[in-house]
């Protein structure tokens, strides 16, 4: 739940420019790569989305000309997210819109608790590796605690 109002809370300030805060970030991760594209993979994996969300995300922004997906010159199979110049600057148009909700929620929150909580969710991003855990996980009750 509380994931969820943050997410809303960013994304309301980002309507304005049409992006939710999901978008926002893949834009912003793609754009930083402008030498090398990242490529659909290490976007994903940067992101820490699996490629089917990452998906989701990615087909407005290249609807809406903010990205496009090439083909990599060496693997015609493998595809880049390249931020478009009308991408780059729904960056920099959100970038600030972003600016004012952060500062915004520090204000509400605090600042040494936004920055504790900053801190605590960067640990957790190193720490749980969730390629790691099982594909699937049984729900089945443990012996003991069957009737």
């Amino acid at each position: 739940m509380a994931t969820r109002r943050v997410s809303q809370f960013y994304d309301a300030y980002l309507a304005p420019e049409g992006l939710k805060i999901s978008q926002y970030s893949v834009l912003a991760i793609a754009a930083r790569r402008r030498e090398k594209p990242p490529t659909v993979n290490e976007l994903a994996e940067e992101l820490g989305m699996d490629r089917s969300t990452l998906g989701h995300n990615l087909r407005p922004l290249e609807r809406d000309g903010l990205i496009a997906l090439e083909s990599d010159a060496a693997d015609r199979r493998v595809r880049r997210v390249v931020v478009t110049e009308l991408g780059r600057d729904k960056k920099r148009a959100c970038r600030e819109l972003w600016s004012r909700a952060q500062s915004r929620f520090e204000e509400a929150f605090g600042s040494s608790r936004t920055a504790e909580l900053g801190s605590m969710l960067t640990v957790i991003a190193q720490e749980l590796d969730l390629r790691s855990m099982p594909l699937s996980v049984s729900h089945e009750r443990p012996d003991h605690v069957r009737s």
